[in-house]
């Protein structure tokens, strides 16, 4: 049965990243029918609106969707795709591909994935509205009580954290499905809560008290390990013990943060992809913003939006060729190497800074056709 997938590049360096993960996606000869939409800027030129209808209704219609990235004018498309969709799960791997550079003398054996909470924790405040203490009052979202305090005289803008039962639980369980399967596949099958409670003992407390309670059940059947570290000791022991890590599950915030820092073990922002899933829908995004200051040149990494692209076959189905894809892009990161010999293939990111005011790398047309290459010899 072909599936449906709708590509958004969005705004920035996103569409030139989805363009070329597109481009790799059709060259697979899969049985998928990609519908590419426009949000943000470009959407405004073509139909007046940053979210246009159309692609409204190619998302709803698709099976899953490939996103970019976005600026301010596309923030009602992420909005619908994050809490629209209610995609609960922000899925982000970081696995060492050798050959690539890290500032770990041992990164060898990092492959770990987060799990992070998507719709609570600090940054569900866009939906329920950052600001002054009496406008939260006026929503219902603070007590009497707290607007009656004396907070430097009223002066402030404030945000709310939310935690709820149903949210913590939720994401426990996603991340202890997530726990067997990778021990299935040969992982340690071990779950770390990441949290602060010592600090943020109600709604950081609910989360671990709740991820434990889920987890028992998973611990009992199949066997698998759980602990928990403070965030800022978990942050240290990411850095000091690299590969003895396999599932994190975290509050939304935390998610965030740790993520981008894990990134960097393993070869940056270029080439971390995530997922985003919901019960029912799923959307796939690289970790990396929209740059819009090399929008245009040709010059984004689309490593990490084609990496997206190998999670998203691999949730439709596709597994076989999903494992194909990945080996094809280990096969072009091991060209990291020895950046001076193969700077032809391989992205600005991994030359040397001279290479890169020389334009001595490869595109990112080019790229997508390197590892359009390699999965063709595989």
């Amino acid at each position: 049965m072909t599936k449906k997938i709708c590509a958004i590049g969005g705004e920035g360096i996103g569409i030139e990243v989805v363009a070329a993960a597109v481009e790799v996606l059709k060259a697979m000869d899969l049985d998928v029918e990609i519908v590419e939409c426009d949000v943000g800027e470009p959407a405004v030129k073509k139909f007046d609106t940053p979210f246009p209808k159309v692609t409204k209704d190619a998302i709803d219609d698709a099976d899953a969707i490939l996103f970019g990235a976005t600026e301010e004018k596309g923030i009602l498309a992420v909005a619908y795709l994050r809490f629209g969709l209610q995609t609960y799960a922000n899925v982000r791997p970081f696995k060492y591909y050798p050959g690539i550079p890290s500032p770990l003398n041992n990164p060898e054996k990092i492959d770990f994935v987060f799990v992070r909470e998507n719709l609570e924790g600090l940054y569900a405040a866009p939906r329920i509205g950052e600001g002054s203490i009496r406008k939260l009052a006026k929503k219902g979202f603070i007590s009497q009580e707290a607007l009656e305090r004396d907070w430097h005289g009223g002066k402030g803008v404030f945000a709310v954290r939310i935690a709820t039962n149903f949210e913590c639980e939720r994401i426990a369980r996603f991340a202890c499905e997530l726990t067997v399967k990778r021990k299935n596949e040969g992982h340690p099958g071990k779950l770390t809560i990441v949290h602060k409670e010592n600090v943020l003992r109600r709604t950081d407390g609910l989360f671990v008290k709740s991820a434990y309670n889920v987890a028992e059940e998973y611990i009992h059947k199949h066997g698998i390990i759980v602990d928990d570290y403070y965030v800022d000791d978990q942050a240290r022991r990411i850095l000091r013990y690299p590969g003895d890590h396999d599932v994190m599950v975290l509050p939304n915030e935390f998610g965030d943060i740790l993520s981008d820092m894990s990134a960097e073990l393993v070869g940056g922002l270029g080439v971390a992809p995530s997922a985003c899933i919901g019960e029912e829908k799923a959307y796939f995004e690289p970790c990396h913003g929209s740059a819009p200051k090399y929008y245009g040149l040709n010059v984004a990494n689309p490593i990490a939006a084609i990496l997206s692209s190998q999670m998203m076959l691999d949730y439709l189905g596709f597994t076989k060729e999903a494992a194909k894809l990945e080996a094809a892009v280990a096969k072009l990161i091991a060209l990291t190497a020895d950046p001076i010999k193969n700077w032809r293939d391989i992205p600005r990111d991994f030359v040397p800074a001279d290479y890169r005011d020389q334009q001595k790398f490869a595109k990112t047309t080019e790229i997508a056709q390197n590892i359009i290459k390699f999965y063709k010899e595989l």
